[in-house]
């Protein structure tokens, strides 16, 4: 199963369309029931996300994956106070992965890059890796020598710019997890609601729109599906805090038409910083 649920919204208050807050755990139960029925295995957390690593071990057993991001390491406690934090909440010995949240922090200070690799080598941590936001960090990293087993990046019908560097990543055998799919939801609202610092994509989501219409294919279809049928694409973290937006993901027919892609793959934006949700 290439979707994997993202848990920043178990913990905070999150994202530019969520009118639900933070899940109850009466709503969470329900949302993760309905993953395990999918097969949805591999759960995307962090230090940084207040309590979802404790909501996480509170719901996930040994068969389950997860992956953790951990950083700000001068304000939020050392690496190995962070980690043993993470264990304690998520109530494992050992996890599938552990990515560094701040790639400058991590540039700046490769110590720490050693540190992480320790955890590895005792079966703590199966995979290492990075959370990046533009292909420049991940150049600037395998130029340092850190090779990562996984690496999280934005992409989406709108953000392709890390596509070029697929190839590279496969090569060394790099699992590749993709957020930012829906852009925090910016594709399902309405263009005379867009918050103002995303004004400029109005007429990019209004295209979406029309293409919706045209090939009467709703907009999450069309943004998931477009996504899901790159097979160099390891895992989809998608953020969930209701339960229908999951059964409508399940549900849906994921296969697009060819045409409608090559249209998706006409699609230019000039600004890519205009995608960065830390802008916003």
């Amino acid at each position: 199963m290439k979707i994997a649920l993202g848990t920043v919204q178990w913990g905070l208050d999150y994202g530019i369309a969520n009118t639900h807050g933070i899940p109850s755990d009466e709503v969470l139960n329900s949302i993760f029931a309905q993953a395990n029925k999918a097969g949805i295995n591999l759960f995307d957390t962090a230090v940084q996300y207040g309590e979802a690593e404790k909501r996480v071990g509170q719901l996930t057993n040994l068969e389950h994956k997860i992956v953790t991001k951990i950083g700000n390491f001068s304000t939020n406690k050392s690496l190995n106070q962070q980690l043993d934090n993470s264990f304690k909440h998520l109530k494992r010995q050992n996890i599938y992965g552990c990515l560094f949240h701040d790639v400058d922090e991590l540039i700046n200070h490769t110590d720490l890059w050693r540190e992480l690799l320790v955890y590895k080598k005792e079966g703590r941590i199966n995979k290492i890796g990075f959370s990046l936001y533009e292909p420049q960090e991940l150049l600037e990293l395998l130029e340092a020598g850190l090779h990562p087993d996984i690496v999280q990046l934005p992409y989406s019908i709108l953000d392709r710019k890390f596509e070029p560097y697929f190839d590279l990543l496969k090569s060394k055998e790099v699992e590749i997890h993709v957020r930012s799919v829906f852009l925090q939801g910016l594709f399902f609202k309405k263009g005379n609601s867009l918050p103002p610092k995303t004004k400029k994509l109005k007429p990019l989501i209004d295209y979406v729109n029309s293409l919706s219409t045209d090939y009467n294919i709703s907009v999450l279809q069309i943004c998931l599906g477009y996504v899901l049928q790159k097979q160099k694409i390891d895992h989809i973290v998608v953020g969930i805090d209701h339960i229908n937006q999951l059964k409508e993901i399940i549900k849906l027919n994921k296969v697009l038409p060819s045409d409608l892609i090559n249209q998706i793959e006409k699609i230019q934006l000039d600004d890519n910083t205009l995608l960065n949700p830390s802008t916003w």
